[in-house]
């Protein structure tokens, strides 16, 4: 690799560290969990985007688009779209809650709706969520570093893991913010200005795609019709369930703020899904033998890039990787300090930031046991977000249903849980399906026919009435 491009990524990721902790060291613990929830809507916009476009839309898509094409990205794209827009809409009502209840993870509203013991299922499961994920984004910055310097995959995880879990002990959300744009604005720029034109003029024009076998633009190759339509389900419940949108949410100004923000990311996001797809499926023509399906992408930006453009991007898809990660470790984080933590130890004070820090760490270097034991960004990335629709029915139930209770909750969360567990050796590419019917039919019939318990807030279901009433008349 030529010397430029070493000292551009060196002096790009030495400033990203410096800057971020500098910020950190400056933060409270509302700035690490939450940034005070003062973020303005362009902050927020460009967050929700950087973090979106991580290894889930760029690597594990374009290694997609390489063995079975547009399937993946069809799925994700269309989902990410229904996503989006009920999170623009639930956003004001999320928000409420938030400021509220003084909310940081997905774990307060099962407490504040429901009980401790849901919280803890919950949260449980949110960890392990995020635990995987994590894990995918150690699998692919060490892919990324693999292809450019050849050192072991092994040695690279390591270093990866450990430089990122210090990065966010350091940097909370807050630093994220703010570093969050400029990667975006490099990684957009390499990818669609300089990498998109080369290889379509290698490849031969989007016409040369078409010659490619018809199965490589069946939308249900993937993971066949069901995972098609659970991807649609999956992607429109979203929102309810995915806690890196819910923390932007809990961030932003305001809840109008967040919702014009989620809107304007949503575009940009189905821009990445699509040209992901299409460097795998250019690949394919350009690199029918490439052996390893999740080097795609970083083996176009090394052989197509020129001097000074291939730093930059290496430099820019690191930094997006360290971005995503430090989203990823403060979600699990901030529910293992808050959820788990805090229930052990109820009723003590303790220094929520401080333990907040220690959590980075423990998650960190349980992310990085994963990646050595499953190295496989796909199979991480997809089963890892499915996983957490066993929640969906407890989330929208607790908003919008009275009958919705505690019991109902706890007993969805863990059959849905035990379904998935029985189904994962049969089909792993589909096993969310049967455990998110499990855990909805569950939840229905428990809330229909079991009481209340005194612990539950049924204020949560009609409480932000006023305040959505008073945000569309001012």
């Amino acid at each position: 690799m030529n010397i430029v491009d070493v000292a551009i990524v060196v002096v790009y990721l030495f400033s990203l560290f410096a800057w971020a902790i500098y910020i950190g060291m400056r933060e409270t613990a509302e700035d690490f969990l939450v940034l005070s929830r003062k973020a303005p809507f362009f902050l927020v916009a460009f967050s929700v985007i950087s973090t979106w476009v991580g290894i889930g839309t760029t690597v594990a898509t374009a290694a997609s688009g390489y063995d079975t094409g547009i399937s993946l990205a069809v799925t994700a794209g269309i989902g990410g779209i229904a996503g989006i827009f009920v999170a623009a809409w639930f956003a004001p009502r999320l928000k409420w809650f938030g400021d509220i209840y003084e909310a940081h993870t997905l774990g307060d509203f099962f407490y504040r709706r429901y009980s401790v013991i849901t919280r803890t299922c919950a949260s449980v499961l949110v960890v392990a969520v995020y635990l995987m994920l994590t894990a995918a984004q150690f699998v692919g910055l060490g892919a990324l570093v693999k292809v450019w310097s050849g050192i072991d995959f092994e040695i690279i995880i390591a270093f990866s893991a450990i430089s990122t879990v210090i990065y966010t002990a350091f940097a909370g959300i807050k630093s994220d913010f703010y570093t969050d744009v400029i990667h975006f604005i490099v990684m957009f720029f390499v990818l669609f200005i300089m990498l998109l034109p080369i290889v379509m003029g290698e490849v031969g024009g989007m016409a040369k795609l078409s010659e490619l076998p018809s199965s490589y633009f069946d939308p249900f190759r993937y993971g066949g019709v069901s995972f098609f339509i659970a991807g649609l389900i999956f992607g429109a419940g979203s929102v309810f369930v995915t806690m890196e949108i819910w923390q932007r949410i809990y961030a932003s100004a305001s809840g109008k703020s967040a919702r014009k923000a989620l809107v304007l990311s949503v575009f940009v996001i189905i821009s990445f899904y699509a040209v992901s797809a299409i460097f795998g499926m250019s690949a394919k023509i350009l690199l029918p033998s490439l052996i390893n399906r999740d080097h795609v992408l970083f083996v176009l930006m090394s052989k197509y890039l020129p001097v000074g453009m291939l730093g930059l991007g290496l430099a820019g898809f690191m930094a997006i990787f360290i971005s995503t990660v430090n989203s990823t470790i403060l979600v699990a984080s901030a529910t293992l300090a808050k959820d788990i933590y805090g229930t052990l130890y109820a009723g003590r004070e303790y220094d929520l930031l401080k333990v907040s820090r220690v959590s980075t760490l423990i998650i960190g270097f349980l992310g990085m046991v994963i990646a050595y034991c499953m190295p496989d960004i796909v199979v991480l990335s997809v089963n890892a977000m499915f996983m957490l629709l066993i929640l969906l029915p407890s989330v929208i139930g607790g908003f919008f249903w009275k009958r919705a209770n505690a019991k109902a909750a706890f007993a969805s969360i863990i059959v849905g849980f035990m379904v998935m567990l029985g189904f994962l050796s049969y089909n792993p590419n589909t096993a969310f399906v049967p455990g998110f019917v499990a855990s909805m039919l569950v939840f229905i019939f428990v809330s229909l026919y079991a009481d209340h318990d005194i612990s539950e807030n049924l204020e949560i279901v009609n409480g932000w009435r006023d305040e959505i009433f008073n945000i569309k008349t001012k």
